[in-house]
């Protein structure tokens, strides 16, 4: 499930359907029976609409420097925004400071795209974000409007190159992106995806059509059709060029918590052209190539409808598994060698269910390793294939109770030799080195911490730059900081002090501080909620800066009365654990008086959708700015930036477990703060946080603490749910097949309960009574897997505040079927609540929707928290 705000895009129509047991019907206020135009506004909507979103998108400029280095030297480009307009940035570095120039002249470019083009543009608003160099560096290339330009440095002369054809290959003369952040890719926006899978020097690629998969020998323009089983769910790869795919094409980039993913099939199903790049990858000799097919051809269907197609609705189908299910995705292993027929299966089975993930070639196209995943994702191997015999040697296994394992890709320090291995086996996320073979040899780190990712690696000298969180004394725990390590794990050393969050990107674990291609300079965006941005560069051995760069423009925000939230850390219901929030006022804030508090909730548990860095906060700011006081703030649960134990503190209980640190985050709040009004709480979120917005709202003692709801496509039945994610978030039990009743719905709860002192099995059924077995290569065939998850709508007799439903009816994400099953529930208990259904609307909001929806959501609160009646009539002001 992965956070995610409400995304903008297309306009669709919208239906309000007021529910009460039964009957629809207009939704009563709570003071009065009627609508009534003359009862008082209370709510102050001029200064929330003064900081709507299409305001705040216009002038939220650019937030921190993102690298974009030439070839393998320091020299980098940037692209920046501010008040002025946009501009491209080419900075030399050196250890005096190095020196900062425009790449080119803005006004030139504009005149010449214009003659070119025949459309006028302006010199401080190019329409283009993302350019891609030439390899000498003499030039550089751009897309606008599906056309090529190509702009010569030393001249300063652009010139056009015409539109690529659909599916060209990137031009061999054009050097690919070097550094993390995308854009600068052939075609900027312009080019389709090439199908061909190159091996490293050229000489040939694999293509996929029709589910099957081709071998093309450059040299002699040979191709060999090397597989001949490939069907619909059991492909290696085909265009999907159906109406059905169309429509589910359409829905995408409507945000999701963790969408399926189905054949490997292109997304442009509107080429003519059948190839498409197969995934895979090919051995660093070039002469072998790997690739997990998988089978979903028992995989059952999922079903929308889409009412607003033309001339008719339109049924739509998609493969979609869910918790305890026996037909699940599986996956094979296929390897191909040049020389040989066809691409043959090497059987790695050794659970039933199992993933397979991180392919790898170590040193040549003889022997392919891979991390095999059981089902319950409790446990992981890394395995070595002998490609000529099919021989399988385990190398490593990590295994885990009461919990779920996350691994991550294996890393050599040099080819051929050791490698890092990722491990929470202390209770903290640790890097360990292995011989190659793979033999323990010693932990890379140590300490009460989180190592979140291996930045880069000098295989000359063994050294590792690495990010991780918790380390500094006396910062917010999720800070990111940028360290450096010798390969025997000695000499760690932090390369970009000081309390802040040292990230690109927002989030818990956002993009770290970059190294340069010679690890001489080390490129730092540093910020903290009440800290904007500023990117400077340190030196690579010390961390000091040498320059600062650029700062986040926040003129026009100001200009505005833009205050931004406040950081705060509060206890959670243990009374020991440290929780982190942030609060946002209104700007007209009045310390003398009272105000309702909202929290924002997301329960992840692979985020707790706090911001670490700066961010000007979108929907919560402006919500704020009616007179509530807004937060976001953490749980045991939450964030894997901290212990395993705080992490999984939900495994088993996904339903419940992040409630009672809301409740008692804002009970400390409130007991610090006499303007906040503890009668009146709201709680509102999306996703999974629609679905921890109504547990709020009816699970006793939340549903008397909190008053008021604002739940949108929430998870609210996780058992028809994506199967991976509930199974990885609340566990699965492993049961004989001979055991017929169905267990209870915690896996591994007793060791979880144990381990954590979480609460007892809430999960129903009768866990008890079924045998929990060991699963492996020999018993394979002779298990299944048990769970169920607590719902939402079991709970529908306890609703006592206000409280909305929403969803879209065309979330292929979280299926519209949860939160229809919860309305249905509390009609049948006869409870009275607000249902808004989306139509044509996936997972996130688009365009109109999405904008509507929040003003919906501010209304929503103003009517039951402030006693404000906006709504009186159809009008929107």
């Amino acid at each position: 499930m992965s956070h995610l705000t409400r995304p903008r895009g297309r306009w669709s129509a919208f239906l309000l359907l007021a529910t009460t047991a039964g009957t629809l019907q207009a939704q009563n206020n709570a003071q009065a029976t009627q609508p009534d135009e003359n009862r008082p506004v209370k709510a102050n909507w001029a200064l929330a609409n003064r900081f709507n979103a299409a305001t705040l998108r216009n002038i939220t400029y650019t937030f921190g420097v993102q690298p974009r280095f030439l070839g393998q030297s320091d020299t980098m480009y940037y692209n920046w925004r501010d008040r002025n307009g946009n501009r491209f940035m080419l900075y030399v570095p050196s250890p005096t400071g190095g020196s900062k120039r425009l790449l080119f002249d803005p006004a030139k470019m504009a005149e010449q795209l214009t003659l070119l083009s025949k459309k006028p543009y302006d010199a401080t608003n190019l329409p283009f974000q993302t350019i891609t160099f030439l390899k000498n560096h003499k030039g550089f290339r751009f897309t606008v409007d599906t056309v090529r330009y190509e702009w010569t440095l030393a001249t300063e002369t652009l010139k056009s190159l015409g539109r690529p054809p659909r599916n060209a290959p990137p031009p061999a003369d054009e050097e690919r992106d070097t550094q993390g952040g995308g854009g600068g890719g052939f075609g900027g926006g312009g080019a389709g995806r090439n199908f061909q899978n190159y091996n490293p020097d050229s000489s040939a690629f694999v293509f996929a059509r029709d589910h099957n998969l081709f071998f093309v020998d450059v040299k002699t323009g040979d191709t060999t059709k090397i597989s001949s089983d490939g069907a619909e769910h059991y492909s290696f790869g085909f265009r999907d060029t159906t109406e059905n795919r169309r429509q589910l094409n359409a829905l995408s980039g409507g945000g999701g918590q963790q969408n399926q993913g189905e054949d490997d099939e292109q997304d442009d199903n509107a080429s003519t052209d059948m190839r498409v790049r197969p995934q895979g990858t090919w051995s660093p000799d070039g002469k072998s190539f790997a690739v997990v097919r998988r089978d979903q051809r028992k995989v059952k269907e999922l079903f929308l409808v889409n009412v607003l197609a033309n001339p008719r609705p339109v049924l739509l189908h998609y493969k979609y598994t869910m918790p305890g299910e026996e037909n699940v995705t599986q996956s094979e292993l296929w390897v191909y060698r040049r020389g040989e027929p066809a691409i043959k299966q090497i059987n790695v089975r050794k659970w039933k269910d199992q993933a397979l993930m991180d392919l790898h070639w170590p040193v040549s196209g003889d022997k392919l390793r891979l991390l095999r995943r059981d089902r319950p994702q409790r446990a992981v191997d890394l395995i070595e294939i002998d490609v000529a015999t099919g021989a399988i040697k385990t190398l490593l296994t990590d295994a885990i109770e009461g919990a779920a394992l996350e691994p991550k890709p294996v890393q050599y320090l040099k080819k051929g030799g050791d490698f890092l291995w990722w491990s929470q086996k202390t209770g903290w996320g640790m890097y360990y080195v292995y011989n190659f073979d793979g033999g323990e040899k010693y932990p890379l780190t140590t300490g009460q911490w989180n190592v979140s990712r291996v930045v880069k690696i000098d295989s000359t000298t063994g050294q590792v730059w690495i990010a991780g969180q918790g380390r500094e004394p006396g910062e917010q725990l999720y800070q990111t900081h940028l360290y450096r390590v010798n390969g025997n794990g000695s000499g760690l050393t932090l390369l970009d002090p000081g309390n802040a969050h040292h990230a690109l990107t927002l989030g818990e674990n956002g993009t770290p501080s970059i190294v340069s291609p010679t690890k001489r300079y080390i490129y730092d965006t540093y910020s903290r909620m009440d800290q904007p941005p500023v990117s400077v560069v340190r030196d690579g051995q010390t961390g000091r800066v040498l320059t600062k760069l650029e700062e986040m423009d926040l003129s026009k925000l100001k200009e505005l009365g833009f205050v931004g939230a406040t950081p705060f850390s509060v206890k959670a219901a243990d009374g020991v654990t440290e929780l982190f929030g942030n609060m946002w006022k209104p700007i007209d804030f009045d310390s003398t008086k009272k105000y309702p508090i909202i929290n924002y909730v997301y329960p992840g548990p692979q985020t707790e959708a706090v911001t670490t860095g700066f961010s000007v906060g979108g929907g919560q700011m402006q919500l704020a700015q009616l007179g509530f006081i807004v937060i976001q703030v953490g749980h045991r649960g939450g964030s894997p930036l901290r212990s395993l134990a705080y992490h999984r503190y939900g495994y088993g209980n996904l339903r419940d477990y992040a409630l009672a640190d809301k409740k008692a985050a804002i009970e400390q709040l409130a007991a610090r703060h006499s303007f906040i009004d503890l009668d009146k709480v709201g709680i509102y979120g999306h996703s999974g946080g629609g679905f921890l917005t109504a547990a709020a709202m009816l699970l006793p003692p939340y549903n008397e603490f909190f008053k008021v709801g604002w739940s949108e496509s929430g998870n609210h039945d996780n058992n028809i749910y994506n199967q991976n994610w509930s199974e990885w978030n609340h566990g699965v039990r492993v049961v004989a097949r001979a055991d017929s009743a169905r267990g209870g719905a915690r896996a591994g709860a007793a060791n979880a309960q144990q381990r954590r002192g979480g609460p007892g099995n809430n999960g129903g059924g009768n866990g008890g009574s079924v045998r929990e077995v060991a699963q492996d290569s020999t018993n394979f065939d002779n298990v299944r897997f048990d769970i169920r998850v607590p719902t939402n709508h079991e709970l529908a007799a306890n609703l006592k505040g206000n409280l909305a439903l929403i969803t879209g009816d065309l979330d292929n994400n979280v299926h519209p079927g949860g939160t229809i099953k919860l309305a249905n529930a509390l009609m049948r208990a006869n409870k009275r609540f607000d249902l808004y259904i989306y139509p044509g609307e996936p997972h996130g909001y688009r365009g109109a929707v999405g904008t509507y929806n929040q003003r919906m959501l501010m209304e929503y609160f103003a009517e039951h928290l402030l006693g404000d009646y906006y709504r009186g009539n159809s009008e929107i002001k």
